[in-house]
């Protein structure tokens, strides 16, 4: 899998040619953050993908902001499995999510995702 590089505002990269994309573990590991990013409906060409943060954060439930997560993880193109996922919510209102998952690749992408 080859993807387009973001920057740390997740613009896409230009003007470097080969180097403006990733692809294998980069690519995956990209493509799991862009896909926590996603909220539910906001893509034109695929309104059931993504997260529907606005109503889980609200809800404070859990279970279900688990199967959410865990749903966009092994959706994710070159995942195989999920190996561990955790998630907290504090009082502030701060999601932390730390992940492990199983790749086409034969390795394990570790992963922390912070939504405030």
């Amino acid at each position: 899998m080859r993807v387009r590089a973001l920057d740390s505002n997740g613009d896409w990269t230009f003007g470097k040619g080969r180097n403006n994309y990733k692809s294998g573990l980069l690519a995956v590991s990209q493509n799991i953050q862009t896909r926590l990013l996603s909220f539910l409906g906001d893509c034109p060409f695929s309104l059931n993908s993504g997260i529907d943060w606005f109503n889980l954060l609200g809800a404070k439930n859990q279970l279900a902001i688990n199967l959410a997560v865990s749903k966009e993880l092994l959706n994710t193109q070159d995942v195989n499995g999920l190996v561990q996922l955790g998630i907290s919510l504090d009082e502030t209102r701060t999601l932390t999510i730390t992940y492990q998952v199983q790749t086409t690749y034969s390795r394990i992408i570790r992963g922390n995702f912070l939504y405030d």
